[in-house]
């Protein structure tokens, strides 16, 4: 998978843990305190901002304000889908 495609992963997961994935908003603030917390590759930086344009592209994220990002009813949708992926993925280490 490359770091844009594991970027946009990570970002619809993060989006399916937020409490309320339909109605939340996140800034690029949160995606930086949340998705590069564990990341030192500055590539993975860099993803951040193509993964975000290729899932608007894609009509599962929309940019609310400068820099403020929420996801479209086509977003919840695989936001959700996404978390279970990886609330399986994590079972299935056990």
């Amino acid at each position: 998978m490359s770091g844009v495609e594991s970027m946009k992963k990570q970002i619809l997961t993060y989006f399916g843990t937020i409490s309320s994935p339909a109605h939340g908003t996140l800034t690029i603030r949160d995606f930086n305190s949340q998705l590069m917390s564990k990341m030192f590759h500055a590539t993975d930086r860099e993803s951040l901002s193509t993964a975000l344009d290729e899932l608007i592209a894609e009509g599962l994220v929309v940019e609310r304000a400068q820099k403020t990002y929420g996801l479209t009813p086509k977003g919840v949708i695989a936001a959700g889908e996404s978390k279970a992926a990886k609330a399986s993925e994590v079972v299935s280490k056990k």
